[in-house]
């Protein structure tokens, strides 16, 4: 397993970011009942334009994980997207992912985003530290959750 970062302004590295996130977003939105998901709307376009981070994860030199990292002005960061292929759900992807970005990150105090009803992302995010710290609710009526993970220093 590699950890890469991706050139998201690359077109064709773009197009392999977008069907990442169109997979596993479709899995979401089935798990939530929510058939117009907003992630699933996102362009390659938007993607090529996006000021955040993309960091994949390749096995056998294929992608099969990628997460898109907002970093602010205060040095705490946001994870903005987080897509394991489903074909790869289950295998410890995510969590190694996860652990990988947050090795990155340092002592940073990052913030994560998901629907409410995805327990499956949420358990993930709990597993390595992340607590519930608000619950909210999109425009479009979707419950949400963002969970944080605080500085350890």
């Amino acid at each position: 397993m590699e950890f890469v970062k991706l050139n998201h302004a690359d077109k064709r590295q773009a197009e392999c970011i977008q069907g990442h996130f169109f997979d596993s977003y479709s899995v979401e939105a089935r798990l939530i009942g929510i058939p117009d998901f907003p992630p699933l709307r996102r362009t390659v376009d938007n993607i090529r334009s996006a000021q955040s981070s993309f960091v994949g994860c390749m096995i056998n030199d294929r992608l099969v994980a990628v997460a898109e990292i907002e970093r602010k002005s205060n040095g705490s960061a946001n994870i903005a997207g987080f897509a394991v292929r489903p074909s790869s759900f289950r295998r410890g992807i995510g969590s190694r992912l996860l652990c990988h970005l947050l090795d990155t990150l340092g002592n940073s105090q990052v913030t994560v985003s998901t629907a409410w009803e995805n327990k499956p992302a949420i358990s993930l995010y709990e597993t390595h530290g992340f607590r519930v710290a608000n619950r909210w609710a999109t425009q479009s009526g979707i419950d949400m959750v963002t969970l944080l993970k605080a500085d350890e220093a």
